[in-house]
């Protein structure tokens, strides 16, 4: 018993043939001149900033991009696009919630959560984008946020993109301090704004990333129907995927066969407000679309996590978390994104809610898997032997329910208070029991070339 979901091969094929049209007769807006440059010696007809794309180079483009690919850090490697999910922390995060008490993140906070991730089996990468730390001033808050995470874990991690300095310094970081300069190392996260725009910090993030050989996640998220994407889902997505496709495009014109995740990460809205909604159907929608259109253009695709619109943990929270994950789940995603902890649309990272949407994530992985029929597990010969009359008791049944039933935290219903006291106190224990990767001498000279003392934790 295996449950899927995504849109149709046909529903995919129009949305791209559509796709074609828009980069070809509309184009897209280039901010940067160099990368209007980048587009014109490929080909592509230029009017000003206006960039327009035709369908041959979209296609090759497409031929060049690999469907897997594996991503290092010291101790570990991900690999992406070959069925497991690789699940990443929080991500752009401002205020932080511990037991209902909501404040400004700060640089311990920071620190905290780049811990949790680390020791956390469930989390596969990490990320410098977890958590503003606001109490770190700005001209050293992206090295710190780089720094603290490769100090703090040794996994894999996503880069800074925010401008070409940016990007060029956490990759130059990364591969100094992992000692790795010949695999991939740093997954830089872009994304083309809606309707078709492609900033100067995108651009320049993602010919750093082509420069220095090192893979993608190119996304199109901030489509707001009815603002900067039109009112249904179809014209949302279909604005979408051809900002995507103009992304890859870019990528593959610079650096042919890097690997490139398809990246949707779009949000539904309200309808009287015009105000973004991450946790309502559409949302979740947009997740089983996505699948649909990576496994078209036969890529791994990134989407959400544990999204929500409520502001604290209450029936909303935990409706809107649980569709948003199982949309991902069901549409076996490769990236999940924002796996653990974030509400109140995308803008706290609550303590207390990460240990819940972890044991979210338990159950809904057992729920995913389904159960086998077979003659073994039908155990037609027990049934007959126990007779209608008889029971089931015994060591051997009792030690099959543990297998079959796994148990992951929520039990018997309890009262908010005990179950902030529960989160709190494992939260308090995961940071207690945290061991930081072994670093050596080499390391903290490097981290040391890049921050003052005072922000070296």
């Amino acid at each position: 018993m295996k449950l899927t979901l995504s849109i149709s091969k046909k529903e995919s094929e129009l949305v791209h043939e559509q796709s074609l049209k828009i980069l070809a007769t509309m184009g897209l807006t280039v901010l940067s001149n160099a990368a209007v440059d980048v587009f014109k010696k490929a080909g592509a007809k230029i009017d000003g900033h206006q960039v327009y794309i035709d369908a041959r180079m979209v296609e090759e483009s497409l031929k060049t991009l690999p469907n897997h690919f594996s991503i290092y850090g010291n101790q570990h490697r991900v690999v992406i696009g070959k069925g497991d999910i690789c699940t990443m922390p929080p991500y752009g995060g401002t205020y932080v919630s511990r037991n209902d008490q909501i404040r400004l993140g700060t640089r311990d906070d920071y620190i905290n959560f780049t811990k949790l991730n680390h020791a956390n089996e469930h989390i596969n990468m990490s990320c410098p984008y977890s958590l503003e730390p606001f109490d770190v001033p700005l001209e050293h808050r992206d090295l710190f946020r780089m720094a603290m995470v490769l100090k703090y874990s040794d996994k894999p991690s996503l880069s800074l993109v925010g401008s070409r300095e940016n990007a060029e310094r956490s990759i130059e970081m990364i591969k100094r301090y992992r000692d790795i300069s010949d695999d991939y190392v740093a997954l830089g996260n872009v994304n083309i704004s809606a309707p078709l725009i492609m900033g100067d910090s995108t651009s320049e993030a993602i010919m750093v990333h082509c420069e220095e050989n090192q893979p993608l996640m190119i996304a199109c998220g901030s489509g707001l129907s009815g603002l900067t994407a039109p009112p249904t889902h179809g014209g949302n997505l279909l604005l979408a995927n051809a900002a995507i496709l103009s992304g890859i495009v870019f990528s593959q014109i610079l650096k042919p066969g890097l690997p490139v995740v398809y990246g949707l990460p779009l949000f539904g809205v309200d309808p009287y407000k015009a105000e973004t909604l991450v946790g309502n159907s559409a949302a979740a929608l947009f997740t089983l679309a996505a699948k649909g259109m990576s496994d078209y253009y036969n890529m791994p695709f990134r989407a959400g996590g544990t999204f929500t619109d409520a502001k604290h943990l209450d029936y909303q929270s935990g409706y809107e978390s649980c569709l948003n994950l199982l949309s991902c789940l069901l549409a076996e995603v490769d990236c999940l994104m924002h796996s653990f902890g974030m509400e109140d649309s995308l803008k706290t990272i609550n303590y207390n809610k990460y240990i819940l949407d972890e044991w979210m994530y338990h159950g809904l992985k057992d729920y995913k898997k389904g159960f086998e029929i077979n003659d073994v597990t039908l155990m037609m010969d027990e049934i007959l032997r126990t007779g209608s009359t008889g029971n089931f008791i015994s060591s051997t049944n009792l030690k099959l329910i543990r297998k079959e039933y796994s148990h992951h935290g929520f039990g018997e219903g309890k009262t908010m208070e005990e179950t902030l006291k529960k989160t709190d106190a494992e939260i308090e224990k995961r940071l207690e029991n945290y061991k930081l990767p072994h670093q050596s001498k080499n390391q903290k000279e490097i981290i040391r070339g890049y921050l003052p003392d005072e922000y070296i934790d």
